[in-house]
């Protein structure tokens, strides 16, 4: 299947992967220093920053996802199933 089916598939899908997999990144990145920071403060609570950090992850993973989703439903092959 060539990448270039349509504009819909090159721009939605293709960024929408992009920006999953830069959340996935980031979300590993706050695993490892959410493991480093739980060494020096086992009885504390995390830092806010690190909290803010893996929110913004999970929110680019996901808006990543629901953005590939609008991409592939966009597509010519799936106008017969949508509305």
């Amino acid at each position: 299947m060539p990448l270039h089916i349509s504009e819909a598939f090159t721009r939605d899908v293709t960024v929408g992967f992009l920006v999953t997999m830069v959340g996935a990144v980031l979300i590993m990145i706050v695993a490892v220093c959410w493991q480093y920071f739980g060494r020096w403060a086992p009885r504390g609570r995390s830092p806010f920053a690190l909290s803010a950090f893996c929110a913004v992850a999970v929110g680019l993973f996901s808006a990543g996802l629901v953005w590939q989703l609008v991409g592939y439903l966009r597509l010519e092959y799936t106008r017969w199933w949508t509305w």
